[in-house]
């Protein structure tokens, strides 16, 4: 079985639109759900307890890079340093692979005249390219969405019935069905860790799609797991649209 773990970075509302992060993304972590629980969230657990001495705190991109609340010791230059070293470290480390949607607000709403929202947009563009990463395997993928109040998350669980009912433009519903299991919102306090992932791996996805010339230290490590066919991961494993 895998586990996708979804979350995203910025505002998908196309009333304000922030000039200097114009774009709304969604970020999905796909892990082999044994090697997951195995692995992946005792060598997470153990890089909170080496820098904030507990399993319990819960990373957040933005928290860290402001180094608001609990990073707030983050300040100190050398121990931030040794912190994102590891961090990347453990990323780089880590088995898993990167499906993740990007949405240009100001060229949606250039393009179309009743834009549909870059929420709902990036989480079919997910559940597409998730049919077409397990492909002609047996494996079947469950979802895992950090809850984002309850109307959100049954407009969410509202996409993802109608894609499997054969509401989409590609597969037959027999297809999806037998691909795609479930999906479940988490809450933050739940502490899950898959969703922290995604949570970090979202902000280096939006601000590459932002300026393709300026590679982050970040984005490097994690376009190496990008899914892609024969090194082409545009449009396969990252979706900008429009």
């Amino acid at each position: 079985m895998k586990i996708m773990f979804l979350d995203e970075s910025g505002d998908h509302s196309l009333c304000k639109i922030d000039e200097s992060y114009p774009v709304f993304v969604l970020a999905g972590c796909i892990f082999d759900e044994d090697y997951y629980q195995k692995i992946v969230i005792r060598q997470v657990n153990d890089l909170k307890i080496k820098y904030f001495q507990s399993p319990e705190i819960i990373f957040r991109s933005y928290d860290i890079r402001k180094q608001k609340g609990a990073f707030s010791c983050l300040c100190n230059p050398k121990l931030r340093e040794n912190f994102y070293n590891d961090l990347s470290n453990l990323i780089r480390d880590i088995e898993f692979k990167i499906i993740g949607s990007v949405i240009h607000k100001k060229n949606l709403i250039d393009r179309y005249s009743d834009p549909n929202n870059p929420y709902e947009l990036c989480f079919n563009f997910i559940l597409e390219r998730a049919i077409m990463f397990l492909g002609r395997s047996n494996d079947k993928m469950c979802f895992r969405i950090e809850s984002r109040e309850s109307h959100n998350d049954k407009k969410l669980y509202a996409i993802f019935s109608n894609f499997l009912n054969g509401h989409n433009n590609f597969f037959e519903c027999n297809e999806v069905k037998t691909k795609l299991t479930d999906l479940h919102f988490p809450t933050k306090k739940q502490n899950v860790i898959g969703n922290q992932i995604a949570d970090l791996i979202a902000y280096p996805i939006g601000k590459y799609s932002l300026d393709k010339t300026h590679i982050s230290k970040s984005f490097e490590i994690i376009e190496k797991k990008i899914h892609h066919r024969d090194g082409n991961y545009k449009g396969i494993g990252l979706k900008i649209f429009p």
